[in-house]
């Protein structure tokens, strides 16, 4: 989950670098880039479940019997993500 470290990483850092002239961090700007980012990767997943659907209805598949495990494998590979330990 790197890409996920990174992310979070840079939002936390751009918070704590810029305090306001009274010393306070932008915690509501945090937060709510850290929804954002959230959002956006939910909505990625969303994305390519759809689309893996439409792919095994195209091969006259039927995605109501898509084996999870290998539909979680070709996610984590398609997404990006690393094997989990």
């Amino acid at each position: 989950m790197d890409k996920d470290r990174s992310a979070i990483c840079t939002i936390i850092s751009d918070m704590l670098d810029n305090p306001d002239s009274s010393g306070i961090y932008p915690t509501s700007t945090c937060y709510t880039r850290l929804e954002h980012y959230i959002e956006s990767q939910r909505m990625e997943a969303l994305g390519w479940c759809h689309a893996d659907a439409c792919v095994t209805l195209d091969q006259g598949g039927d995605p109501r019997l898509t084996d999870v495990p290998a539909l979680l494998d070709r996610a984590r590979k398609d997404l990006d993500f690393p094997d989990q330990q």
